[in-house]
């Protein structure tokens, strides 16, 4: 079971810590079961299964049949977390305009005691571009 483990390991393109983090496992259960010190147990089976919904139970545990229940899909959902980008469209080209920013909401928060405000906003894309919105300078005229 441990190659079988360790295959799906690389059929997901992932790290033997990363897979522990998807799954919920500590990274040294990980590392143990990886090294052949323990077995998987049936909570570490259990959560492999629920992880990977494509994963063939029978394959991971006896090594029979194909590694996906769906051999279409070979690479199998790595069911996530929500979020807070999940809603944005990859397509998305929405940039707000640093315009926008008004100044007498600035002036107005700079005059308050201990208050903190927004110097910089950084938006990076997923084409590992990004955007830099500063806040704008005073007139000293």
């Amino acid at each position: 079971m441990i190659q079988r483990i360790k295959d799906l390991i690389l059929k997901e393109d992932l790290t033997s810590g990363s897979f522990a983090d998807a799954i919920g496992v500590q990274r040294s259960s990980m590392s143990h079961i990886l090294n052949g010190r323990n077995n998987p147990s049936l909570d570490f089976i259990i959560k492999t299964l629920q992880r990977f919904k494509g994963l063939n139970a029978t394959w991971l545990l006896a090594g029979e049949g194909p590694m996906y229940s769906d051999q279409k899909n070979m690479n199998s959902q790595l069911i996530t977390e929500p979020s807070i980008f999940s809603s944005i469209p990859e397509t998305s080209t929405v940039k707000p305009p640093a315009e926008e920013v008004k100044v007498a909401d600035i002036q107005h928060a700079e005059k308050k005691e201990n208050q903190k405000f927004v110097d910089k906003v950084l938006i990076f894309y997923s084409d590992h571009t990004y955007d830099e919105f500063l806040k704008p300078e005073k007139d000293v005229n």
